[in-house]
């Protein structure tokens, strides 16, 4: 009878300690813990010298595929500097003229608990053809989804608006983190890299310093492909 009791009196103390535990660690800590789910395999990361080349097939990309020169951005949907650089890169084909825009994933996760789900979203936008309809409301809005514990039914929200067809196949492959080998295999490329942060970018493998749309050019310009 004695030992019952003290089984019962163990299992209350656990019960009340796992509860204490909830409620006493911080909301950061929540968040991280909700979002321990989309974390990136990096085993995969090997050191390189210049980003692999352009695939049109698997790349996401704006402008000719066949152009003679290639802008590839490293970025995070959740980096405010990328949100701000969004808007002038897009101009990239127009301006810099035979060339292809490409946008490869760095999600920076230790700072950024949701760039691996705003990644996977695009992703499951640009399944159904929405992926830079996508790309471009996540910069928009960044700063209303990014200290969210749970962003998906803003997500969701968000491919609504912008006419995702089947928004419980989006939420799926969100949640199912079906395109999440994609985006590992753009971290581990930028890892690899041994690039500092976000954005970072290259003009036909040359990497680039930050700087407005017309200081960006100038750089490129040694390093044209005519």
């Amino acid at each position: 009878m004695n030992k019952q009791v003290v089984t019962i009196g163990i299992i209350i103390l656990i019960v009340f300690g796992i509860a204490f535990f909830l409620f006493k660690i911080s909301p950061e800590e929540k968040n991280q813990l909700a979002n321990s789910a989309y974390q990136l395999d990096t085993s995969g990361a090997k050191q390189i010298s210049a980003p692999l080349p352009f695939d049109p097939a698997t790349d996401r990309y704006q402008g000719d595929a066949k152009a003679k020169n290639v802008f590839i951005e490293y970025s995070d949907y959740q980096c405010p500097a990328c949100a701000v650089y969004s808007e002038i890169l897009k101009q990239v084909p127009a301006v810099f003229g035979d060339t292809v825009f490409v946008y490869r994933y760095f999600p920076l996760t230790q700072i950024h608990k949701n760039s691996v789900i705003s990644s996977l979203a695009a992703e499951a936008a640009g399944a159904q053809g929405k992926y830079w309809e996508m790309h471009d409301i996540l910069f928009s809005k960044q700063t209303e989804w990014e200290g969210m514990a749970h962003p998906l039914e803003t997500f969701a929200q968000y491919a609504q608006q912008i006419g995702v067809a089947n928004i419980d196949q989006f939420k799926t492959d969100i949640t199912s983190q079906k395109y999440k080998a994609v985006i590992e295999k753009n971290n581990n490329e930028a890892l690899g890299l041994s690039l500092p942060g976000t954005p970072a970018m290259f003009f036909n493998g040359h990497n680039l310093q930050n700087a407005d749309l017309a200081g960006l050019k100038q750089q490129a310009e040694q390093f044209r492909n005519k």
